[in-house]
């Protein structure tokens, strides 16, 4: 069953490539996702907390006068300010970012080789995790266009420079990208064949506009949410307190049973010695986890550690059975889609439903 299931998938993905060219085959794929998505999770269109003060921020990104506590995340205000997403509008960009994403990465992993097959079912991943499932119902955050850029980042590792310059629009989005840093440099010494210094060059430089943009608002728009903010004691012990209560459901339910893949191959990783890979999941797990000591919207922050499931996937597929891991992989989808989704924060559990569910 599961065989059949799989085959008629490919063969399905195959004649849509072959009729449409993998571009518009991506967006077509991307739109079904999209439309399973958000029958799962129910959209919300009311911006509120962070989404609010990015919608105003989009209205005139370079207005000093009004005070904004995201100025040091400019990126995807200045874009939807450009593109004419302002104000009550903006959230839209985030919306239809979230749509894209799916398409970006069928179309990455298409492009580097990976079977239809496989490029289908890691994109369900991306599709129905917390990655694109808790934008839905956070309007007008932008998190997923830093997601975009990370992981075209590791998409194009290879390419130290172009993946200098992903990381470099990552953190114009979002300064938390900067976590990934050592996990980036390490992939890019390991992927790229240049030295060392050389690709920590490339990233050191790629963290200067953040940086230098960071200086020029400090002296002339400050910003609450600078780094004494998240580093004060006070901040720490505020969104720590919980963890132990809240943090293995948040967790949980930042990926649900994708979780099985990066734990797997790390255990498999570390049996056989294979320290650099097993060295990379674990930097990016603990970039993750730093982040949710300093803030206390906790499944959100974990979700930067996707990654790890990607990468994950893509060894698995070079030393597992891939006929097997497959199945198993369609079997951990439709299990997922079975668990109540659920993100976590500092006051607790709250409800991603279906409308199917709510009405």
């Amino acid at each position: 069953m599961l065989n059949k299931a799989i085959t008629r998938i490919s063969d399905f993905l195959l004649t849509l490539e072959a009729r449409f060219g993998l571009f518009f085959s991506s967006l077509i794929l991307a739109t079904v996702f999209m439309a399973c998505a958000m029958l799962y999770v129910q959209p919300v269109f009311t911006v509120t907390f962070h989404g609010i003060l990015f919608s105003k921020l989009s209205e005139n990104p370079f207005d000093f006068s009004i005070s904004n506590n995201l100025r040091y995340r400019i990126l995807s205000p200045l874009i939807g300010y450009l593109v004419f997403l302002r104000g009550n509008y903006f959230f839209i960009f985030p919306l239809l970012s979230s749509c894209i994403f799916p398409a970006i990465v069928y179309y990455r992993y298409r492009i580097k080789g990976m079977e239809a097959i496989d490029s289908f079912l890691i994109t369900c991943f991306i599709t129905f995790s917390c990655v694109v499932l808790l934008p839905l119902v956070a309007p007008g955050y932008t998190d997923v266009i830093t997601w975009i850029f990370l992981f075209l980042t590791f998409s194009f590792i290879e390419k130290t420079f172009i993946a200098s310059v992903f990381f470099s629009l990552a953190l114009l989005n979002h300064e938390s990208s900067i976590v990934l840093l050592p996990a980036i440099v390490m992939q890019g010494h390991q992927k790229s064949g240049s030295g060392f210094f050389i690709v920590l060059l490339y990233f050191i430089a790629a963290c200067l506009p953040h940086f230098l943009y960071r200086l020029f608002i400090n002296e002339y728009s400050p910003t609450l949410y600078n780094l004494s903010f998240y580093l004060n004691k006070g901040n720490i012990f505020f969104s720590s307190k919980k963890l132990i209560m809240y943090g293995p459901a948040a967790l949980f339910y930042t990926f649900k049973l994708w979780w099985i893949f990066p734990v797997s191959y790390l255990s498999w990783s570390l049996l056989r010695k294979k320290f650099a890979e097993a060295g990379l999941l674990i930097l990016i797990l603990l970039s993750a986890c730093s982040l949710v000591i300093i803030s206390y919207d906790y499944t959100r922050m974990l979700v930067i550690a996707f990654p790890a499931v990607l990468l994950s996937y893509e060894w698995m597929l070079k030393v597992f059975n891939r006929e097997k891991l497959r199945k198993f992989t369609l079997i951990i989808i439709t299990a997922n889609f079975l668990i109540l989704q659920y993100h976590f924060n500092y006051d607790g559990a709250q409800p991603m439903f279906s409308w199917l569910l709510t009405e």
